[in-house]
């Protein structure tokens, strides 16, 4: 009996084991394929070194020096090393581990990015990997432009959950405990705020048009078709802005609905975007005709709070048009 149940377990470890190897050679077969495939596109692609570990439960994938650029738009990214991790047994949940350094290119230049603790976790189901939930966190990250000038954001949280009982529809959070934008905002503020802004808050549910997956994220993406914002708000001393409405938006883009507007001393937030020089004059000026508009609704003071209406490709104040409907550009 004691010889049989030995047999046994060592029979069950070594199929384990070669299920492990099994899956581990798949996956770097897979990740293989993918980086061949970008580099067939034109991009640069490519890693000094790939590792999986994580016997006997999961299979981490370590890249070293990852660079991913595409010549067409510009955009690419690379960083030191970065790692994923599946659980070897569900290929389904996934979690992604950044490192402390890593830069953004785009076609403005170069942005460094350096962060602490920055993980995202990602959840789907079926072999079509249809997201059901995912979660980014990060304790710090610092954003630096090209011109040297760094945003930084402290306790970011963001999530997006598919509704329960639906296939379609999500529930959107962002939540940053402290956000600090970069030097020009802070010169052109003069003093008058402080270093971080007080409220940063988004929550939201988007409906799509058809499921979200891993694969829709690289290819033909889902169109938004309507959105419920429970809450858009922005708090940086005595400037506030919160947004809340709810929206549908056409096969091209056009948002239909209703969207409520507060915004608290809004002449000191053109004043600051104005004198920073990060936002073009000409919308700032557009800016600045509209919401001196809304302000004459309001009662003329340093507040606005109004109800805007999309229709038919138009803002309306009430009955009044007063500019073209915002647009979604669907790519």
């Amino acid at each position: 009996m004691l010889k049989r149940l030995t047999f046994l377990v060592i029979a069950a470890a070594l199929g384990w084991s070669a299920w492990w190897y099994w899956g581990a050679s798949q996956l770097r077969g897979s990740y293989e394929d993918w980086f061949a495939e970008r580099r067939d596109d034109g991009w640069q692609a490519g890693y000094s070194s790939m590792e999986i570990r994580g016997f006997p439960n999961r299979h981490d994938t370590t890249w070293s020096d990852v660079q991913i650029v595409d010549p067409d738009s510009g955009l690419g990214w690379d960083a030191p090393f970065f790692q994923l991790f599946l659980l070897s047994y569900n290929r389904n949940h996934a979690i992604a581990v950044w490192p402390d350094t890593q830069s953004i290119l785009t076609p403005d230049g170069r942005y460094d990015v350096s962060s602490d603790s920055l993980q995202a976790s990602l959840i789907t189901e079926s072999s079509d990997h249809l997201l059901l939930r995912s979660n980014l966190a990060a304790d710090v990250v610092n954003v630096t432009d090209p011109g040297g000038d760094t945003t930084a954001l402290a306790a970011l949280r963001a999530s997006v959950a598919r509704v329960e009982g639906t296939v379609d529809s999500y529930d959107i959070a962002l939540g940053v405990e402290g956000l600090a934008l970069s030097n020009p905002f802070l010169r052109a503020a003069e003093g008058a705020v402080p270093d971080t802004f007080q409220e940063t808050r988004l929550q939201a549910q988007v409906t799509f048009d058809r499921p979200i997956s891993v694969g829709s994220l690289s290819g033909n993406r889902p169109r938004p078709t309507a959105l419920d914002l429970t809450l858009a708000e922005l708090k940086w001393g005595p400037m506030g802005l919160r947004l809340t409405g709810e929206m549908k938006i056409d096969g091209k883009g056009w948002i239909e609905g209703d969207l409520h507007i507060r915004a608290e001393d809004w002449r000191e937030m053109l004043r600051v975007a104005r004198n920073s020089g990060e936002v073009p004059q000409a919308m700032v000026d557009g800016l600045e005709g509209v919401l001196g508009l809304l302000s004459q609704i309001s009662g003329g003071g340093q507040n606005i709070d109004v109800s805007l209406r999309f229709d038919d490709k138009r803002t309306l104040l009430g009955p009044l048009p007063v500019g073209p409907a915002p647009r979604i550009e669907l790519r």
